[in-house]
């Protein structure tokens, strides 16, 4: 699956689909209250799980923060410095590539560690929650953006693939939510729909109790439409995180966990 990650057209492809000029504002405000809710020292050192492209690595070094930034992807990496340079912010901004499942930090080595879309796409989630929990120390915080299995968008598409009958072929139905193959410019690409109360009963069991959860993107459709009817949906999109819809809606959630003091 790494291949895919690898293809200069993923990185294009995502920066059409998610980067939109009107998702600007979502994002700037998200990453914003993703750092203020994680309670973060200025100055202090995160760590970007999953950096893909940087521009989340980018907001939060703009903000005054210093960035550890890691993915799988080393095409990934090299779009990440490209931004970074661009911003003439090499400084706060440090790149390793490595695997989520398997981390070489040692225990406890961060305070400050966020996950943004990434676990999405990893079908052993519970490696990658295990490591990310095992490098934060007692007292830390853990910010994940994750796919919801109660979202608007699936109950839509699930009402038309009835209609049609069309029913969506190979999905799996796993302790953590919902899991499927796609196929993304040839390769094989894992997407789940998190269970929201098993990610947290999962992360609990590792010594970490929410401390907060809202609304990300209340709906992803947008990225098959064109023109107007997708400007309208972005435009929704930036209205319901404004509003701090629930959660339960959204076809993304940001979750905040704090580890438990020894």
């Amino acid at each position: 699956m790494k291949d895919v990650f690898e293809k200069e057209a993923t990185v294009d492809q995502w920066d059409k689909d998610y980067y939109h000029p009107i998702a600007m504002y979502l994002y700037d405000k998200a990453i914003s209250d993703m750092l203020r809710l994680m309670e973060i020292d200025l100055g202090a050192l995160v760590l970007d799980a999953g950096c893909g492209p940087g521009l989340h690595s980018l907001r939060v070094a703009k903000a005054g923060y210093r960035v550890c930034a890691i993915d799988i992807s080393e095409t990934m990496l090299r779009r990440a410095r490209q931004h970074i340079e661009a911003a003439n912010i090499n400084a706060k901004v440090e790149f390793y590539q490595k695997d989520l499942t398997k981390l070489d930090f040692p225990d406890a080595s961060f305070r400050y560690v966020f996950s943004w879309g990434v676990i999405i796409h990893i079908p052993e989630a519970e490696k990658a929650l295990d490591e990310l929990s095992r490098v934060i120390e007692p007292g830390g915080k853990l910010a994940l953006s994750l796919t919801n299995k109660s979202a608007l968008d699936n109950k839509i598409e699930s009402f038309i693939r009835f209609l049609l009958r069309k029913p969506l072929v190979g999905i799996k139905h796993l302790p953590l939510g919902d899991g499927i193959w796609y196929e993304m410019n040839k390769e094989k690409l894992w997407l789940w729909r998190f269970d929201a109360k098993a990610v947290t009963a999962y992360l609990l069991k590792k010594g970490f109790h929410l401390k907060s959860r809202r609304i990300g993107e209340l709906s992803e459709i947008q990225m098959r439409l064109r023109g107007i009817p997708r400007h309208m949906l972005l435009h929704l999109n930036n209205l319901a995180y404004r509003l701090n819809l629930p959660p339960q809606l959204a076809c993304t959630t940001l979750f905040v966990f704090e580890k438990e003091r020894s």
